[in-house]
């Protein structure tokens, strides 16, 4: 079974023109490494470098190309947009950001979705930096923006996001994976396969694969992002990551964890250094399904949701299983704080996870059965 097929049966569950030098690239960031040589494209289909810089104007990128990141590309400003079926390759030490100036439209469909993946001949985690979208939707920080996790401050205002519109569009992803990500661009400090900061409600992300990242396969920082049909698989971090202030909603979501690797199926914070800022972390998470890896005790450690520093939210209608560590940990005063009123977790089924009891607020064991009598298995 491909890729394809495979995370689309999961979701079933729950010519070169348009990139030329003179199309927007310009300036010179990040290093340009060789890559490993690469199989000849098929029939038709030609092969063009993206230098590292900037696209400053309305590019297209086309199915009939594969285009590999040379570096780190910023689009600045205009729109990218990306037809179905088109591959887009990351050379190590590259990555591609949409800044809040911005947009990206990268329409794929069932048959053809768009591909992110690296560019070496034997793809592994951590081979290229994944796909950054910035936007100007607040979030809970002073001042009200920030730099984007992973960029040094010498990136200035292409990295920064944050602001007050909660609807900001920075596009639209659909049929899309994004494979292999996460380059480490400082030690432990590693890109996942989508960022999306500050992004507005009007944005769209639906049907969307992180695959094999070597950090969190989504995070959200902030902003008001609608998520839907999300399948993260085997990341080295965490499945679904919200921080910052994250205010939308998520729908349809499936986060497979592999035994020895990765850590969360949710990794839920509000504000790291002040745990009640606001707006505070308050999303909606409507049918999940977190499977972990079904290690020993003395495996890796995983847990299902660790709901943190301060966040608030509604989870509804979740399967939580195989993991080794915790089903649900509700995690420090603040997060308890929350709990009952404005962090509501309900009709969720536990299926062989280590108990919650020690760290669940008391008021029922997670280890396992069911919670609110909710029971996914189909009737007689």
């Amino acid at each position: 079974m491909t890729k394809t097929t495979l995370w689309l049966a999961a979701l079933g569950l729950a010519t070169t023109a348009a990139c030329t030098n003179d199309s927007g690239l310009t300036g010179d960031d990040g290093p340009e490494p060789d890559a490993a040589p690469m199989p000849d494209a098929p029939p038709g289909v030609t092969i063009v470098d993206v230098p590292a810089g900037d696209i400053s104007a309305d590019t297209t990128w086309t199915k009939n190309t594969i285009y590999v990141l040379k570096g780190y590309v910023f689009v600045t400003g205009g729109t990218l947009t990306i037809e179905a079926g088109t591959t887009v390759k990351g050379d190590n030490g590259s990555a591609l950001t949409v800044t809040k100036d911005a947009k990206i439209v990268a329409i794929g469909t069932a048959a053809e979705p768009i591909v992110f993946t690296s560019a070496q001949t034997t793809p592994t985690s951590g081979d290229w930096g994944g796909v950054v979208v910035l936007g100007r939707a607040p979030i809970n920080v002073t001042g009200g923006t920030n730099l984007i996790e992973g960029f040094a401050a010498s990136f200035g205002e292409r990295v920064r996001y944050g602001g007050s519109d909660p609807g900001h569009n920075c596009g639209t992803l659909r049929y899309t994976r994004i494979e292999y990500a996460g380059f480490a661009l400082a030690t432990d400090v590693e890109l996942n396969g989508l960022t999306l900061g500050g992004c507005g409600s009007l944005t769209e992300v639906d049907y969307v694969q992180s695959h094999l990242g070597l950090d969190d396969g989504i995070e959200i920082f902030g902003g008001a992002v609608n998520v839907k049909h999300l399948v993260i698989t085997q990341p080295d971090d965490d499945g679904l990551d919200w921080d910052f202030g994250w205010a939308g909603r998520a729908q349809f979501v499936i986060v497979q964890q592999k035994e020895g690797r990765g850590d969360k199926g949710f990794e839920a914070d509000n504000n790291p250094n002040n745990n009640d800022l606001s707006p505070r972390s308050s999303p909606e998470i409507w049918n999940a399904t977190l499977i972990g890896g079904d290690g020993p005790s003395s495996a890796k450690k995983q847990g299902g949701m660790h709901m943190r520093r301060g966040t608030a939210g509604r989870i509804n209608n979740t399967i939580i299983a195989y993991f080794n560590q915790f089903g649900t940990d509700i995690d420090g005063v603040a997060s308890r704080a929350q709990f009952g009123t404005n962090l509501l977790i309900k009709n969720t089924y536990y299926m062989k996870s280590a108990s919650s009891a020690a760290i669940w607020p008391a008021s029922f064991d997670v280890s396992g059965g069911n919670q609110n009598d909710c029971d996914p298995s189909p009737a007689p």
